[in-house]
């Protein structure tokens, strides 16, 4: 059996296509939405945790300049192939948003897809958040979103996803253990080699649920004043049937 150690190391090469679902196109223009209802207009921005570039890239061909992190090399490597293909720029690094640097301030961070989740430990937050805070000019947003725990419960606690994509299968399965709010997955992949025969791969991703306090006190303690909480994609106040929460706060200025 080979097992990766980082989380979407071994997803990478099927990532876009098992997320064909995700409409990118409504993520990129909420952005842009946040932006105008702050009235700010971001030149450089920073997209954290930016997977496979599906953020980046159409940021980056609208006139942004950008900049993709992600921890999984196998992630920014089919980032960098998509925005070839595309023909738009990207600056793209290899780094661990609980201790990346950057060489010039951004106007704005972006942390999308419940990537603040990866997160295991208010302590691991916060770092993420200064990190965040460093990297940003004075009154810079940082718009970050988390799935919630009615969204962990409801779709994926105790549930099993699998699938035969022909060159691929996977099997992915959840628990949500209440006494650390933690969702456990394993994500097992089959991959076809040559002959016909498979190779296994297993990947562990865990994820944080936060409550909103512990989120607002990690934002205050790093310099930021909270802004807004929206449910996703739009600009109501989020209810207990919310499955995600859109957070943006502003770098105070000293």
């Amino acid at each position: 059996m080979a097992s990766d150690r980082i989380p979407y190391s071994g997803f990478a090469f099927a990532y876009d296509d098992m997320m064909q679902n995700v409409d990118y196109k409504r993520w990129v223009n909420y952005m842009i939405d946040l932006f105008e209802h702050y009235d700010v207009k971001p030149e450089r921005v920073l997209d954290l945790a930016c997977g496979t570039g599906s953020i980046a890239v159409p940021l980056a061909s609208m006139g942004y300049e950008v900049t993709g992190i992600d921890r999984a090399k196998e992630m920014i490597e089919v980032g960098e192939s998509k925005a070839r293909r595309q023909q738009v720029a990207v600056e793209w690094k290899v780094g661990d948003m609980r201790r990346f640097k950057v060489d010039r301030p951004f106007d704005a961070v972006l942390c999308l897809y419940d990537s603040i989740n990866y997160a295991l430990d208010y302590e691991e937050l916060n770092s993420v958040i200064k990190r965040v805070h460093d990297a940003l000019e004075p009154d810079g947003l940082f718009i970050f979103d988390i799935t919630t725990e009615r969204n962990i419960v409801e779709h994926f606690h105790l549930q099993t996803f699998a699938e035969n994509r022909g060159d691929y299968s996977y099997v992915w399965k959840n628990i949500y253990a209440k006494y650390d709010k933690i969702c456990r997955t394993e994500l097992t992949f089959f991959l076809r080699k040559e002959g016909g025969l498979f190779e296994r791969h297993v990947e562990m991703h865990l994820q944080k649920i936060f409550e909103m306090n512990e989120l607002k006190k990690a934002l205050k303690d790093n310099g930021f004043q909270y802004l807004s909480a929206f449910e996703a994609w739009s600009f109501a106040r989020p209810t207990r049937n919310a499955d995600r929460i859109n957070i943006t706060a502003r770098k105070v200025v000293t």
